[in-house]
């Protein structure tokens, strides 16, 4: 077979694979929307209805508080409500008064580590300009009390990228927008929001605010259950046609120029090498326009039907046994085109040749 026809096979079968396998990352790309779509549905529709349901505790739960001074056996129910409900989520809740003081929280290790580090380093807190008050504090931290690290209440920034230090800010300057969340942090990322934030006034016996009951819900089952993973198939199964996208663009990348150096040879070209370089650079694209720019007479006559070089004869294909007459003129021999009404050799009129002299190639070989 033909080596340029053998390449042009090649092509065709790398290109349907690569579009095959193409197709098919999309196809995952899509997917994987449709199924993040359904998820994040269902778990707007899950955080819709837990809000709802916490509000509605919160709120019974700040009607039973008139007063500042919480009664001890309150408080204990309040606990008991609190610590029924855990296992289900980790819930925080606290009450602070119209002055923004603390008054009470649960769990209270909790409480009482956090309030501890807020009063230590209040003054460095208040500069910092990222939590309004102790509220704010409360409500930013409270559910990563693990993560809160103090001892990082006086270090530096952390180290900035060169692209940040060539902007002109300082290595003490707090990073743009972020008033150093950094302090205090063992972890500067969370995936997921896992996270609710609710409150309910409260109000003594005349139906004054008193104070503000705070619940912060942390249930990650939330991220876990709505977290839009893929199966060991899934993952197999597309990271097969990955692979296969990326041998069928590298198989593509080298035959392009290898069909673009033999045809190149065929049509004494110029410049060949020139041009599978820009063939290879270009991922192909340079191999388009040498197919609109090249020249459209080969350097040696070779068979219509099957390609097969001539070596000279113009009877009949020693490849195929096609017929030539309509190839050459009958005249002077001069190699012809079938859609030619004149050889523009001999000017002979191709049209007014004897019949059966220039006979179809095609009807000769049946």
């Amino acid at each position: 077979m033909d080596r340029k026809i053998l390449v042009k096979r090649l092509i065709l079968a790398a290109l349907i694979v690569f579009l095959a396998a193409g197709a098919v990352n999309i196809f995952e790309m899509f997917y994987y929307d449709s199924i993040r779509a359904s998820k994040n549905k269902k778990k707007s529709e899950r955080i819709a209805q837990l809000t709802e349901s916490y509000q509605k505790y919160l709120d019974e739960t700040a009607g039973k508080i008139t007063s500042v001074s919480i009664d001890r056996a309150l408080l204990s129910r309040i606990k008991s409500d609190v610590f029924s409900k855990m296992p289900n989520a980790k819930l925080y809740l606290w009450m602070s008064d119209t002055g923004g003081n603390f008054l009470f929280g649960v769990p209270a290790p909790v409480f009482s580590r956090l309030n501890k580090g807020f009063d230590k380093y209040r003054n460095i807190i208040e500069s910092d300009g990222y939590y309004l008050d102790r509220n704010d504090f409360l409500v930013k931290l409270v559910d990563r009390h693990n993560e809160v690290k103090f001892s990082k209440a006086i270090a530096k920034p952390p180290a900035r990228s060169k692209k940040l230090r060539f902007s002109g800010l300082s290595e003490s300057a707090p990073w743009p927008g972020e008033k150093n969340k950094w302090r205090f942090y063992e972890k500067y990322y969370s995936f997921g929001e896992t996270t609710l934030s609710l409150s309910a006034p409260v109000m003594d016996e005349n139906k004054l605010v008193i104070g503000d009951l705070i619940l912060k819900v942390d249930d990650s089952t939330l991220h876990e259950k709505y977290f839009v993973g893929s199966s060991l198939f899934n993952r197999t199964f597309f990271d097969v046609f990955h692979v296969i996208l990326g041998a069928s663009a590298m198989f593509l990348w080298f035959l392009l120029p290898t069909w673009v150096y033999i045809d190149a040879r065929e049509r004494e070209i110029k410049n060949i090498y020139l041009w599978i370089i820009l063939t290879l650079v270009s991922f192909g694209f340079a191999a388009l326009i040498y197919l609109i720019t090249r020249p459209q007479e080969l350097k040696t006559f070779h068979c219509p039907d099957c390609r097969g070089e001539l070596n000279g004869t113009k009877a009949f294909c020693p490849h195929c046994g096609y017929d030539l007459s309509r190839t050459f003129c009958p005249e002077c021999k001069y190699p012809i085109k079938p859609e030619w009404q004149f050889c523009p050799n001999c000017r002979f009129d191709i049209r007014e040749a004897p019949k059966g002299t220039i006979p179809s190639g095609k009807e000769e070989k049946q």
